[in-house]
């Protein structure tokens, strides 16, 4: 099994799935605390994306996903601003080449897991690999909005509430009626929210967000990210739930490749030897960088 540290992270993978841990210091980005933990099987990996960056900002690995899979992908085109991803890890310079190698052997391992192996794929399990489990709450200056399986509860009673929310005081939804939950995150002197859709109702446009009972609103930074998780958590519920009994949905082909990739393990063992030599000094970089791309030309 591979094992590849980052700054807030460790991600392990071997031929069939990649496991990341988080951290729990005040420099893990709010999200990852929350979610503790995930899991995705390679043969949902599409790509991975990997910048060397420099010795001041270190290097960035994101590992893209199949369409359909990523609960958090859908969320993008409701802000204005990308939101955060647990598919992200940094790390410092100096473990560079380290982070290269492991972004190389998760490309092919996917590579292989989807075309030579064609895993079976299930995409509301993969989405639900990436969430955490019920019952969850997220709390803002407004309020909290809480999750325990079966049904979405909006409480206002946070010191930023406003007096009709706060009259209201909560309102409850149950999953079977909830189209999706929306996310926005705060832009610029703008607030952020958490808006339930309900299934087959127009619901009146509110002339504020202050009186939009159907809202979670999130000022700053505070609570932006645990709203996110919440609303990946229940949008990965909902599809679970409509996926008929005995059904995979998503399931993509299993397409054989015509040829297998025979030797890759060779090849990958022999990559690690000579990251092995890089380390001790007996390799240039130069020397490294041409044995290792004609060792990968190979696959």
């Amino acid at each position: 099994m591979e094992e590849l540290r980052g700054h807030h992270a460790i991600w392990r993978f071997d031929e069939e799935r990649v496991r990341i841990g988080f951290g729990t210091g005040r420099k893990v980005p709010h999200l990852c605390r929350a979610l503790g933990q995930c899991s995705v099987p390679l043969a949902a990996v599409r790509e991975v994306d990997f910048d060397p960056g420099d010795r001041k900002q270190g290097w960035r690995l994101r590992v893209r996903l199949v369409d359909g899979a990523d609960p958090y992908a859908g969320l993008e085109t409701v802000g204005t601003a990308a939101p955060a991803t647990p598919l992200v890890l940094t790390g410092p310079h100096d473990r560079e080449l380290v982070a290269e190698y492991c972004a190389d052997r998760l490309t092919e391992s996917a590579r292989y897991a989807r075309e030579v192996r064609g895993a079976p794929l299930d995409l509301s399990e993969v989405a639900m690999g990436l969430v955490v489990r019920p019952p969850f709450q997220a709390r803002t200056g407004e309020g909290s909005v809480s999750f325990d399986g079966e049904r979405v509860r909006l409480h206002w009673d946070g010191w930023m509430a406003s007096t009709a929310k706060g009259q209201e005081k909560s309102r409850e939804f149950p999953l079977s009626e909830i189209e999706s939950l929306q996310w926005s995150p705060q832009v610029d002197f703008g607030e952020g929210f958490l808006r339930v859709v309900l299934r087959g109702a127009t619901i009146p446009e509110a002339s504020g967000l202050e009186h939009d009972f159907f809202t979670l609103v999130s000022h700053g930074p505070k609570g932006s990210d645990e709203t996110l998780l919440m609303a990946a958590t229940v949008n990965s519920h909902i599809a679970l739930a409509k996926q008929e009994p005995g059904e995979e949905a998503g399931e993509e082909p299993a397409a054989l490749a015509a040829g297998a990739a025979d030797g890759s393990d060779e090849i990958f063992a022999k990559i690690r030897e000579l990251g092995n030599l890089h380390a001790e000094g007996l390799l240039t970089d130069e020397e490294f960088g041409t044995k290792k791309a004609e060792l990968l030309g190979r696959l």
